[in-house]
């Protein structure tokens, strides 16, 4: 709901046997809360008081004196309680007050607050009738750049003339209208004033001209409650009279609210899905934004539309962790930030703990090593040539085709979709097979019969036939070693 208070300021009338305008001093009208100590919004009223004469004003001022009628016989706008009107009804009949708001509500710090003066002169539209505006201060002591309604040239002409301005009020953006007050501050320029036609009111988008009140005018400037406010966007607080009003000035008070949107949710960013971008994605607020920034490690990258839900980062660098922040803007701010972490998928590390068998199996060479996170597959190379490839849960190669006593180099490479790690290598070998122990290049029978010999104690072997003899390499020679060789006979 619009509201205009009228409250305003009022000037002290004098006498002067030279001048047919007297010049008239302002003084302040007080609070229009001036009857509230603390504000908990319960069963406040909103009244004016048209208190047009002292005696009104006595009688209502000697039951409420804590009202802030500073302006004498003048209209005011007063916050009250019940027990305060009963009060003013005991005093003055409801032809001088009336309730211009049964349930008002106090709101405290919930509103913003955005206010604006205008000289009586800056008008932004005038109209009369037969020329009956004038820019002048000639009765207002004080005042400067002020306009006069309804004047005539001559004091004793006892015609009226019509005269309206009208100002232009630009408020800042809103989303809901809580309140506005509109003060004039002014006084009537005649020498003896008998009665006023002046009105206070605002033009609608239509031209329509809101006449809720006729004030007097004849002791105070006023403020005014009006409903229709606007003229496109622009409030045109508006005011004629044909009783020579001058206005010193108007203030415009807006009060309104101006909420910011809420933060986008659930944002997420990808850890490592792919390998050159991270993809963003998040939920809008329910509240209306015009726009979203994204921010990586603090630094805006992107300024997105009102709609967007999602976003492919291209600049984010391999191997660090992200953090990505976004924020929705409206008219009236930003909202709170919501974050998550994110990184690209990287190559993977090098294998670690790579080690290759030296000479401790037969005929072969076991290469082993430790995972390696973020793997798909690992190759095995030897001496630089590819031998093979494993999956990421296979952690271990045989190689079943070495020559007998020669040192190999197995190098390990870890592989996902991003590319190929480092090589990590260890050397392997496989040592010649025992068994000939006679020396005749050939293994048989006779190898076996000398074994057996060595192992009764009927021959005493030479070095090189006992190397010959510990088929297992376990520094004896014994049955198991007799075992071997003989199933080596039959392999070959």
């Amino acid at each position: 709901m619009i509201i205009i208070y009228l409250l305003g300021f009022s000037y002290v009338m004098g006498r002067s046997n030279d001048d047919v305008n007297v010049m008239k001093e302002f003084s302040p009208s007080g609070k229009i809360e001036a009857l509230i100590n603390e504000m908990d919004n319960s069963d406040y009223l909103l009244i004016q008081l048209d208190l047009k004469n002292d005696s009104l004003f006595n009688l209502v001022n000697t039951v409420l004196p804590d009202l802030d009628l500073f302006s004498g016989p003048a209209s005011y706008h007063r916050i009250m309680k019940l027990k305060h009107l009963e009060k003013i009804k005991n005093v003055i009949n409801e032809d001088y007050y009336s309730v211009l708001n049964e349930n008002y509500v106090f709101l405290k710090h919930s509103r913003e607050y955005w206010m604006d003066f205008k000289q009586g002169g800056q008008t932004q539209g005038t109209w009369s009738d037969d020329d009956a505006i004038e820019y002048t201060c000639s009765c207002l002591s004080g005042a400067s750049d002020c306009v006069k309604l309804g004047w005539d040239e001559s004091w004793y002409n006892p015609l009226d003339y019509w005269g309206e301005a009208w100002y232009g009020f630009q408020p800042p953006y809103y989303q809901f209208v809580e309140e506005i007050r509109v003060t004039v501050r002014g006084g009537q320029c005649d020498a003896l004033p008998i009665w006023s036609e002046t009105y206070m009111g605002m033009m609608d988008g239509n031209g329509n001209w809101s006449q809720d009140y006729e004030l007097s005018i004849d002791y105070t400037d006023n403020e005014f409650i009006v409903s229709n406010t606007w003229n496109g966007e622009t409030l045109m607080p508006r005011i004629g009279s044909e009783d020579n009003y001058c206005i010193d000035n108007i203030k415009l008070e807006f009060y309104y609210s101006c909420e910011s949107p809420d933060s986008p949710i659930n944002l997420i960013a990808a850890d490592e899905e792919n390998c050159q971008t991270i993809d963003l994605n998040w939920t809008l607020p329910s509240s209306s934004i015009n726009q979203q920034i994204l921010y990586r490690d603090e630094v805006a990258i992107a300024q997105l539309g009102p709609l967007d839900v999602a976003y492919e980062d291209w600049g984010a660098q391999a191997g660090l962790e992200h953090e990505y922040c976004i924020e929705a803007y409206n008219e009236c701010g930003n909202s709170m930030m919501t974050c998550d972490n994110g990184s690209i998928k990287t190559v993977p590390n090098s294998p670690i703990s790579v080690i290759a068998s030296d000479g401790a199996y037969d005929a072969e060479v076991l290469v082993s090593w430790s995972n390696v996170e973020n793997t798909e597959n690992y190759k095995i190379y030897r001496d630089g040539s590819w031998m093979g490839i494993t999956t990421f849960d296979q952690l271990q190669y045989v190689d079943i085709i070495p020559e007998f006593d020669i040192v190999y180099e197995y190098c390990i490479e870890a592989l996902n979709e991003c590319g190929e790690s480092d090589w990590n290598c260890d050397t392997g070998y496989v040592n010649a097979p025992g068994g000939d122990i006679n020396g005749d290049e050939n293994i048989d029978v006779l190898d076996v019969v000398l074994m057996v010999n060595i192992i009764i104690g009927s021959h005493m072997p030479t070095s090189e036939e006992l190397s010959s003899a510990d088929m297992n390499h376990d520094g004896y020679v014994d049955i198991l070693d007799i075992v071997i060789l003989v199933n080596e006979i039959i392999r070959y």
